[in-house]
């Protein structure tokens, strides 16, 4: 007897599509519509559920997963699924890590080159035929600039080394504990660590940010992390829009504490029409493109395909970030 997977929106890339119906029996949801989901569950057995943000595992949802043993999201983030429920439940929930590391570092670099040399406001004076606005103006350079970075997992990392070693920038992370692990790995990169967040804010050019979205970072990166920018300075963000008190980073470019943004993600996604991002110069903004480049869509779609169904099948796999916590 064949598996039965729901699919929650289009996968990243085909390739992992055809992976999973080579696999199992794919229902596929193009639209995130709860109620329809659940009426689907309610009406079959189903295995196990693959899904993409902004589709989200909610606790009624999960009330009518009877059958299903394994759910997985398409990458590294988890904040679109209820994971401490589904485990009361004991339904592992699995994600895709380092898969895209390298995308979304290198797009964090382009955000920041992009804000940096504010080539995104050049580019909608040249399309008027704007010239001349180049008169007077001065992009900034990257080399001898601080780049503080908040967190100092693999992107971060990666984003470290393009810095130091592309640019000749002096990189610094916020970390919450540096162990002796940690410390070996910023001396191996050059970077300096440190458990002061506010330190990086102050001493920093540009800043990036490289934390998941948790219940403790929620709006973390508020008004009093911004007062501590110099403003001069940047702000980049490739990580999830919620760890930003969005009104506040307003708030605080409108009042020039810093000079430019660049974001790659926001608090609710898709956006509403009219997110006051949508009117600012300085925000430099992509629809959560980061980590979705050509290769590692590709590799991602196929390895989360694998994973579901070995999942499903009880192998044993480091993907499953609920693992230590599943009831017996």
């Amino acid at each position: 007897m064949s598996l039965h997977v729901i699919q929650i929106l289009p996968m990243y890339h085909p390739d992992g599509e055809e992976k999973l119906r080579e696999l199992a029996d794919v229902k596929q949801f193009d639209e995130f519509d709860e109620i329809e989901i659940i009426k689907y569950l309610q009406q079959n057995t189903v295995d196990g559920i693959i899904l993409r943000a902004p589709a989200k595992i909610t606790p009624e949802l999960l009330n009518h997963c009877e059958h299903v043993t394994a759910i997985s999201g398409a990458g590294i983030g988890l904040d679109n699924i209820d994971v401490e429920y589904a485990t009361s439940k004991g339904i592992k929930v699995l994600h895709a890590p380092k898969m895209n590391s390298t995308a979304t570092a290198e797009h964090a670099i382009a955000l920041l080159l992009s804000v940096m040399k504010d080539i995104s406001i050049f580019h909608t004076e040249m399309q008027k035929g704007n010239f001349s606005f180049r008169n007077g103006r001065y992009t900034t350079e990257l080399e001898g600039k601080t780049l503080g970075l908040i967190g100092f997992g693999s992107i971060a990392q990666k984003v470290a080394n393009i810095a130091k070693n592309g640019f000749g920038m002096k990189v610094i992370a916020y970390v919450r504990t540096i162990s002796s692990q940690r410390q070996e790995l910023a001396d191996s990169l050059r970077v300096e660590v440190t458990t002061s967040m506010e330190e990086v804010f102050k001493t920093s050019d540009a800043i990036s940010l490289h934390i998941p979205l948790t219940e403790q970072t929620r709006e973390l990166i508020d008004e009093k992390f911004f007062v501590l920018m110099k403003p001069s300075a940047v702000l980049i963000n490739t990580s999830r829009g919620g760890v930003i008190k969005e009104a506040h980073m307003v708030a605080a470019l409108k009042n020039k504490t810093f000079r430019r943004a660049g974001v790659d993600v926001f608090a609710v996604e898709p956006p509403s029409e009219n997110h006051p991002f949508f009117e600012m110069n300085e925000i430099t903004m992509t629809p959560h493109i980061g980590g979705i480049s050509i290769e590692a869509a590709k590799k991602t779609s196929i390895v989360i395909a694998e994973n579901l169904i070995k999942a499903i099948n009880g192998e044993e796999l480091s993907v499953v970030a609920n693992a230590g916590k599943l009831l017996k």
